[in-house]
């Protein structure tokens, strides 16, 4: 009897904790529905009641501040072609354009051709110069020869206005990315105002001697 009584228990515990995984289980499915439902909708507005469960806490979260961040970008890009509308010339519109449209995600067509309509129109601003290379060093890898000749000049006619820290970043980066030092290096020498102190402070030191023609590397 008393065997028979420990299965019965034992029985229900299980049913019991099963009965509650599953029942704790249900908010997950819920999220992953909502989730789905804002993810084609575009309204974040299901997710929210979701993160004050326990969880599925974080994961709401997440997708809340990613969809956030998503419609931040696509609301500066709208401010920032009605600008562009009023004041095509805006040099410095073209480039908040141009970082709006990567930090949406957008295709680097499209930055590209935000980012050199700012170098069109805004060639010798040095505030400009700094800023923009700034955002460009770091995309040098799918910059066309245009841009990457840009971004040189860029550089030279905004170190006045680059802080240290700048510098420092830059000069971090190039030390990481051989082939970028070997490609910006010989462009930045005959940028006008670089000279080898400058060169220096980006870790690119003097260039070697020529080879002559026909001789061993």
């Amino acid at each position: 009897m008393s065997a028979r009584l420990a299965r019965i228990g034992t029985a229900v515990l299980c049913m019991a904790v099963a009965g509650f995984a599953v029942w704790r289980s249900v908010p997950v499915l819920g999220f992953a529905l909502a989730e789905r439902e804002a993810g084609e909708s575009g309204d974040i507005t299901p997710l929210r009641p979701f993160a004050a469960i326990l969880e599925t806490g974080a994961l709401a979260e997440a997708s809340l501040q990613s969809a956030i961040a998503q419609g931040q970008s696509s609301d500066t890009i709208k401010a920032d072609i009605r600008l562009l509308t009023r004041r095509p010339l805006s040099s410095s519109a073209w480039l908040d354009l141009a970082a709006a449209r990567l930090a949406a995600g957008e295709g680097m067509v499209e930055v590209v051709k935000a980012l050199r309509m700012s170098a069109l129109t805004g060639p010798n601003e040095s505030v400009l110069m700094a800023s923009r290379a700034l955002f460009a060093l770091p995309l040098w890898t799918a910059l066309p020869g245009d841009l990457r000749r840009r971004t040189a000049q860029d550089i030279a006619g905004g170190w006045e206005r680059l802080e240290t820290s700048d510098k420092l970043v830059m000069r971090l980066t190039l030390s990481t990315a051989p082939a970028m030092r070997s490609e910006l290096a010989p462009l930045l020498r005959q940028a006008d105002g670089m000279d080898q102190a400058r060169l220096d402070d980006l870790g690119l030191g003097p260039a070697g001697p020529a080879q002559p023609e026909g001789s061993a590397p």
